[in-house]
């Protein structure tokens, strides 16, 4: 007696595809010297799925610069955007020490909050 996962993917045509009953190589087996599409095109999926991820990271911290005029926290929070951007892209950033995003986020709390202690200086800078 089979076992009933076999027979179910035996069902589904896992196993019996015609490649595979010939005893001949799968469809996406490229042999030497010849051109893989299939992965040029995951190739370029990939590449634009990132740049979708950073141009809606881009939008967004566009969005709440806009937002964020004469709020306390008008830098800190595209700079915590960036940051988590950055982790997010490069997930070999979490093997670092936190102090490199600790002090971009308390350098821009400190610029947020000289330009809330002097609103003219900013003003006067336009």
């Amino acid at each position: 007696m089979k076992p009933p996962a076999f027979l179910m993917a035996a069902a589904l045509g896992v196993i019996s595809t015609p490649a595979f009953a010939a005893g001949g190589d799968p469809r996406w087996w490229v042999a030497p010297g010849q051109t893989d599409s299939y992965a040029w095109v995951g190739l370029s999926v990939f590449f634009l799925a990132i740049l979708l991820v950073v141009h809606l990271y881009a939008r967004f911290e566009r969005y709440t610069e806009r937002k964020s005029i004469g709020t306390p926290l008008r830098t800190t929070i595209p700079v915590m955007l960036s940051v988590a951007l950055a982790y997010e892209l490069m997930p070999a950033l979490s093997h670092f020490s936190n102090l490199l995003p600790a002090a971009l986020i308390l350098t821009a709390i400190a610029r947020d909050f000289m330009l809330w202690w002097r609103p003219s200086d900013e003003e006067a800078v336009k």
